[in-house]
């Protein structure tokens, strides 16, 4: 969550406009941060065009004025004033709130020791009412207790707030003695909590418990009610009491976060001196105001457990008055998954816009949940034709087959309904995945090892089993490994740190993100790697103009770095993973190291080239703001997350080597899901934001590769192919079956092409004179990364095309990624069926 949503959640409604202005102080630093680019590289005052902009929001923020914005105009001057009055605003709203509430604070006291006296009377006086009531009369004590108008009681189910227009005339030493007309007398000297709460007068509050519990006259239950009242005010006094605590904590915190932004946006140092002044300048941030805070709170506590006879028990007092709070929401690091579920929300909604319908007289807006209640399920619904088509496709095939067996014939039928389910998407692709299990079982698809068909129940458990394998562990380690190293910020820091490296020469930027970008995919998989990398250029699309061609370069090289940084490790993308499992046997993480890292280096320098050459990205026509280090140390915590994860990827890598203890490799991607969780660093809610579709989706593809497998459809086609490139050598069939998955990957994701097209390869791989099995596998893999040539060819082209300016308008189009994106996937493919060919030849892979 961002800090500017905390400060939304978290603050008191009618206080919202105390607060700091967070997002406005955001906004200024922007327009700060471009205006001082703009002033190094343009010396002509006439072109200074952001300058209006930055003066603009000055004014309309209403901050103090900072003179003429001049050429010797200071950033750092303007946001020290926007600082300077956003503090004086919130340090007189403070003092004003503070005064109020120890105010009545101290009328509270007055109205206890009243109220212990008028039970020391009514105690004394408990006989002779019980005579007085026989002739009708009522007894004076009562009748003043009763009578007592407490203007300050406040439920406890509200908050305990006063209007800015409260008159602040202190009234509590009104000398008046004369008649009060029934109310108490206030003329007593105030106590303060502190002195009251020295002694105590817990005997007569035990007393009055006692003494409603017993055989009294009715009247004496005004006691009861009385003492009610009083309970429902400290019950206010300390909920109010602990929102402008939170007011203070929060507002810290804005004052750090906003001078930490305009530190790094306008590479200054101006953080630890402001909030060094910070007590000097003002009341609130004193530290002496927030232990008075504190010690009311205590002191009303200790008030709430006197009242309601808690006696030195604080804890339940504390317990009871705490359930009045407003519930906290906290401001947490995210990990990048999270991050993604939010960007597929923001896609779901861009994807679900209200509709407009003419009514004759005026439009129609209508609402998400009014469109699923009028969901179309005619056949002019794409859906439903999808859907129609793809199901008469089925039922034809299950019933005229070009094969005899039927086994192979119903499978077949299902191969066809599955991949035509995941090329369409008709449904959610994880909704196929589900739905094949189901139709393995009900077909009779599988096969015993004599040729004999499964019955039901040993084809479920059959089924069921190789849904949960090796590959699926190693997904969600590589997942685990993803959310630890963004939550606790380490993917950040250290790519920070590179880009800062970059300067601001625009190719050598272009250069070194693209390399970030394929660098993260390597460790928190190229699905995650793009949602990094946004975040990283955000500085620099602020800076830039417009319309500026080095945006769209940026945003498409990140896109194509990630999908070339698809193949460069085992759990950088969900195809790898499908490669090994149908690998035998499985290569170590070195033996992949040493065929993928030359071809995803050189893929990406010639993309790299491309872009640079039809972008027209050079230093005349793009100036750069240098992306500033983040300055924080590693902590011991990162430290040990660094360890867990390299230890980790070092047993990966010597996989083969420890089957002896390990087994398979999945097992070793018990260790950081163990380490992590259990010590408390990820939680639950980050388990459960994991992109759990991915991982149904690999289960659905394993199952279907078991299923085409066992009933003998995949060696039958297999064999039919064979026959087809039979005077074909190993390299011709990598350079035939290499276009037909990259053109297959193109249309459909990356991991639907790996699920379909990877089990027909090993096959082939087999049954030819030569077998390399792994070879075609490993390059079949590779090649489906490659594919990049339409905006929903793989993730990081989907999360491009959703990056939008400040008014909503996409960067990239559909035009954008087929005049870039399809060039590149070529000049992949050339280096994967070249170098990457040679490279597994020469390791005799």
């Amino acid at each position: 969550m961002k800090f500017s949503h905390s400060l939304q959640f978290n603050a008191v409604p009618e206080w919202s406009s105390k607060y700091i202005a967070y997002t406005t102080l955001k906004k200024l630093i922007y327009s700060l941060q471009r205006d001082n680019l703009r002033r190094r590289h343009q010396r002509v005052a006439s072109n200074d065009l952001e300058l209006g902009e930055v003066d603009e929001l000055i004014t309309s923020a209403n901050y103090a004025s900072t003179g003429n914005l001049d050429d010797d105009f200071s950033p750092s001057k303007v946001f020290i004033t926007a600082l300077d009055s956003e503090l004086k605003k919130i340090d007189d709203f403070y003092q004003f709130q503070e005064s109020f509430i120890f105010k009545s604070i101290d009328e509270i006291i007055i109205d206890i020791e009243n109220f212990e006296r008028e039970v020391d009377t009514s105690t004394i006086l408990g006989l002779k009412a019980n005579n007085d009531l026989k002739s009708g009369l009522r007894p004076r004590a009562l009748s003043d207790i009763s009578d007592v108008n407490y203007i300050t009681a406040t439920d406890p189910d509200t908050e305990f707030t006063q209007a800015e227009d409260f008159d602040d005339d202190d009234d509590d030493d009104d000398d008046d003695d004369g008649p009060n007309n029934g109310l108490v007398n206030y003329s007593v000297h105030i106590k303060s909590i502190d002195d009251y709460l020295k002694s105590p007068k817990s005997q007569i509050w035990n007393n009055l418990n006692e003494s409603l519990s017993s055989n009294l006259p009715p009247q004496l239950i005004l006691l009861s009610e009385s003492r009610i009242l009083l309970r429902k005010r400290i019950i206010g006094l300390y909920t109010t009491l602990s929102e402008l605590k939170s007011y203070i904590d929060l507002n810290q915190t804005g004052f750090k976060k906003a001078a930490k932004k305009f530190d790094k946006s306008l590479n200054t140092n101006i953080k630890d001196d402001y909030l060094d002044n910070l007590p000097s300048k003002s009341y609130i941030f004193q530290p002496t105001t927030i232990q008075k805070v504190d010690d009311r709170l205590h002191s009303l506590i200790q008030l709430y457990a006197l009242i309601c006879n808690h006696g030195d028990d604080l804890e339940v007092a504390k317990s009871e008055l705490s359930i009045h709070l407003r519930e906290h929401v906290v401001w947490e690091r995210n990990t990048i998954w999270r991050d993604m579920i939010g960007l597929e929300r923001k896609g779901y909604a861009a994807n679900n816009r209200n509709e407009k319908i003419n009514d004759n007289d005026n439009n129609k807006t209508i609402s998400n949940n009014q469109s699923i209640k009028n969901f179309n399920i005619s056949i002019t619904n794409p859906i439903i034709l999808k859907l129609i088509i793809v199901s008469t496709i089925t039922l034809i095939l299950l019933n005229f087959s070009p094969f005899s067996d039927d086994a192979q014939k119903h499978c077949f039928a299902l191969l066809i309904c599955a991949s035509l389910l995941w090329a369409t998407e008709a449904i959610p692709l994880f909704v196929t995945s589900l739905l094949i299990p189901l139709l393995i079982v009900s077909l009779n698809v599988l096969k015993n090892d004599d040729g004999s068909l499964m019955n039901s129940v040993d084809a479920s458990k059959f089924i069921l089993s190789t849904m949960w394998n090796s590959v699926i562990l190693l997904l969600l380690g590589g997942f685990t490994l993803a959310a630890a190293l963004s939550k606790y910020h380490i993917a950040k820091l250290i790519s920070t740190w590179i880009l800062s490296k970059a300067g601001t020469n625009p190719s050598v930027v272009l250069l070194t993100i693209m390399a970030v970008a394929l660098f993260a995919s390597m460790w928190v998989s190229n699905v995650a790697a793009p949602v990094l990398c946004f975040s990283l250029i955000q500085p620099l699309l602020r800076t830039l103009p417009k319309g500026s061609k080095f945006i769209n370069a940026l945003i498409l090289g990140i896109a194509l770095a990630s999908n070339v940084g698809g193949m460069a490790s085992p759990i950088a993308s969900p195809q790898n993973m499908i490669a090994i499992g149908a690998m035998d046997p499985q290569p170590s993480w070195g033996q992949w190291f040493v065929i993928a890292l030359p071809v995803c280096v050189l893929s990406l320098l010639f993309i790299w080239l491309f872009l640079l050459i039809t972008f027209n990205c050079n230093t005349r026509n793009t100036h750069l703001v240098p992306i500033r280090t983040i300055d924080d140390k590693f902590t011991g915590i990162q430290w040990y997350i660094i360890f867990v994860s390299t230890f980790t990827i070092f047993l990966w890598c010597i996989a083969s080597r420890l089957t002896g203890i390990f087994g398979e490799m999945g097992i070793i991607a018990l260790l950081p899901i163990i380490l992590f969780f259990g010590s408390g660093l990820l939680t639950t809610e980050d388990f459960n934001n994991y992109p759990w579709n991915i991982v149904v989706l690999a289960m659905g593809g394993t199952a279907l590769g078991k299923a085409v497998a066992s009933s003998g459809l995949l060696s039958t086609i297999a064999v039919t192919i064979q026959h087809e490139v039979e005077g074909f050598s190993l390299f011709g069939v990598t350079l035939t079956f290499g276009l037909l998955i990259l053109t297959m990957a193109t249309f459909v994701s990356h991991t639907v092409a790996a699920l379909i097209i990877i089990p027909l390869v090993s096959e082939i791989g087999n049954n030819m004179a030569e077998p390399h099995p792994r070879l075609l596998i490993m390059a079949s893999a590779m090649l489906c990364s490659a594919a990049m040539g339409l905006p929903t060819s793989g993730f990081p082209n989907v999360t491009a095309i959703c990056m939008t300016d400040e008014f909503g308008k996409p960067y990239l189009t559909v035009g954008t990624f087929i005049t870039r994106g399809v060039p590149s996937s070529i000049i992949a493919y050339v280096i994967i069926v070249t170098i990457g060919y040679a490279t597994m030849k020469l390791i005799n892979f």
